[in-house]
């Protein structure tokens, strides 16, 4: 019986895209058509400000995000906190048709990843 979804919790920021992508590519095989799913909880770094007014909170948190990012930077070779734009090149080249990104008010967010 295949599971029907698979988690990474801060892990693929371990690892650069080549990486990543064959990890995602090797889940998205292992999971169901139609009702596989991967799920992604990772740091999502910002481009641009959301709005004209951005809440302390908000950008305290993006603060972390590009923190974690000098982290990774200095403790791996190739790993990183990937922007949206890097987060769809790595999800399209494992092969996802579609994903959605839900902010969960954290550093983290919430990628799934739909089969």
């Amino acid at each position: 019986m295949a599971y029907s979804f698979f988690i990474f919790f801060w892990v693929l920021h371990d690892w650069g895209d080549k990486d990543c992508i064959r990890l995602l590519k090797n889940c998205k095989e292992a999971v169901p058509p139609n009702i596989g799913k991967v799920l992604i909880v990772e740091s999502v770094i910002r481009e641009k400000k959301k709005a004209m007014i951005v809440e302390d909170r908000d950008e305290k948190l993006e603060h972390v995000r590009l923190m974690l990012d000098m982290v990774m930077m200095a403790h791996t070779s190739t790993g990183k906190e990937r922007t949206l734009k890097e987060w769809d090149f790595v999800l399209n080249e494992a092969g996802f048709e579609r994903y959605e990104v839900r902010d969960i008010d954290d550093v983290q967010c919430v990628i799934i990843a739909y089969r």
